[in-house]
């Protein structure tokens, strides 16, 4: 299963200080951002996945995220889509920019990312330990 195969790869991305969380197969994220569209896809230790998209005003041309209060809030909507996990067990998140940019991915949009992703997730009451930032299919920040 293709559904497998990707939890496992992002599973073994995981930072080594959550070995024990590892251990206890969390969901993980799998979150696309591009031009004003967000891509979630949760994936679970037993194989399946759910899928959802919004589409909002968040981005400009220059930058995937120009308003980081619309954003955080639209990622918080689409994260309560997916149902709470076992205990309220911790998730992993890997972001992927798939938007081309003109200077790419900087410091401080990875920056921009991960503190988006923490808020939207405290706000849907949802808990993210790890996240991974990446561009365009390659990783650039974990």
């Amino acid at each position: 299963m293709v559904s497998i195969s990707i939890y496992r790869r992002h599973l073994d991305d995981i930072p080594k200080q959550y070995l024990l969380l590892k251990l206890l197969r969390p969901p993980i994220y799998v979150i696309e951002l591009s031009n004003n569209q967000i891509i979630a896809v949760c994936y679970y230790k037993d194989g399946s996945s759910k899928r959802y998209q919004i589409n909002a005003e968040f981005s400009n041309r220059r930058m995937v995220i120009a308003d980081f209060n619309k954003f955080s809030a639209v990622l918080a909507e689409l994260l309560k889509k997916f149902p709470r996990h076992f205990l309220w067990m911790s998730a992993i998140a890997a972001t992927d920019v798939t938007q081309k940019l003109t200077d790419g991915l900087t410091d401080i949009e990875i920056k921009v990312i991960r503190e988006a992703i923490w808020v939207s997730a405290r706000q849907a009451k949802r808990s993210v330990v790890s996240t991974t930032v990446g561009y365009q299919g390659q990783v650039v920040s974990r």
